[in-house]
């Protein structure tokens, strides 16, 4: 690709990072660990400004996330026009058991038990989008 051709970098302000939150059904969450720095691609739900994962009451995640600072990613890029968006949400996690499995919370994609919620409370969230040209 020719560099006078390549995109910009805008950046998003937040409702419009809530509002791309929800368009896609998968994200990834980061956490922290003595060992370094741990990446799970996960389904979630947006509720408000909390962001839900149901996952098992024995998963890494639970163990080692709850009441601890996180991060969770989304992105879509479009490889062929050179063009996506991305947003980054921080914000502490905390563990819940039991949580009813209502509208407001994701379907997890892989079968088994999922006991646990992890819900973060975004405090950060920031967001850039990738276009050719003009926004």
């Amino acid at each position: 690709m020719d560099k006078a051709a390549r995109g910009q970098l805008v950046d998003l302000p937040a409702d419009e990072c809530w509002q791309l939150l929800t368009t896609t059904p998968v994200g990834r969450i980061a956490w922290s660990t003595s060992t370094g720095p741990v990446v799970v691609p996960v389904n979630f739900a947006v509720d408000g400004h909390t962001i839900k994962i149901r996952t098992a009451a024995y998963s890494a995640m639970v163990q080692k996330a709850d009441v601890e600072r996180v991060a969770f990613q989304v992105d879509r890029i479009d490889e062929a026009t050179h063009t996506g968006w991305s947003v980054l949400a921080r914000g502490r996690a905390e563990v819940r058991y039991g949580e009813p499995e209502d509208e407001s919370g994701p379907e997890p994609w892989p079968r088994g038990p999922r006991s646990a919620t992890v819900v973060i409370d975004v405090d950060e969230i920031t967001g850039r989008w990738l276009n050719p040209g003009e926004r």
